[in-house]
């Protein structure tokens, strides 16, 4: 399926670049481009996308939070890896779409060894999540309006408050400030 929806965009962008629309008629040649966007998102559903449901078919892992993110890879080690990341009692787990399984298992790790998780820029244009383990290891996920998840990240994990929080203690807090200089 995938191969067959390659072959179609290749064609179909050929053919919207070489042919001029006089030829077909303006009407027709302009109605081509929606169909070109709809093959797109629906390359990108089949190629990357990964549901609760089909995760929950894959595996008898109960979980708490999911969502759908990309996994940053270490530098020089690839492209990002799509998939749903899900929050179980114990474990953070990333599935991703593998070409003959629906679902298969990319990324795993102990809630035990996690030190706590930050929110910001993963990729120069990508904002998301950063979960810090023990032994300075670093898993980066891009994730839209993660800041907007963060509350919900830390209510799955079993946190009452991210670890890393810094607050201003009391002694920092009747120091005067720059501003008063």
């Amino acid at each position: 399926m995938q191969a067959l929806i390659k072959l179609i965009l290749l064609g179909l962008t050929f053919f919207l670049v070489f042919i001029n629309p006089s030829y077909i008629g303006k009407g027709l040649y302009y109605s081509l481009f929606p169909l070109l966007f709809l093959l797109v998102w629906l390359f990108y559903r089949i190629t990357y996308y990964v549901s609760e449901k089909e995760v929950r078919r894959a595996t008898d892992v109960s979980f708490h939070y999911s969502l759908f993110c990309a996994m940053v890879p270490p530098l020089g080690e690839g492209d990002l890896l799509r998939g749903r990341l899900i929050i179980t009692e114990d474990e953070i787990i990333l599935y991703r779409r593998d070409g003959s399984n629906p679902v298969k298992e990319a990324y795993r790790l102990a809630i035990a060894d996690l030190e706590g998780f930050s929110i910001g820029k993963v990729l120069s244009v990508r904002n998301g999540i950063t979960f810090k383990a023990k032994g300075q290891h670093e898993a980066k996920f891009a994730v839209p309006r993660a800041r907007k998840k963060k509350e919900a990240i830390t209510a799955a994990l079993g946190w009452s408050r991210p670890p890393g929080d810094i607050g201003v203690g009391e002694e920092a807090s009747k120091a005067p400030s720059f501003k008063d200089l």
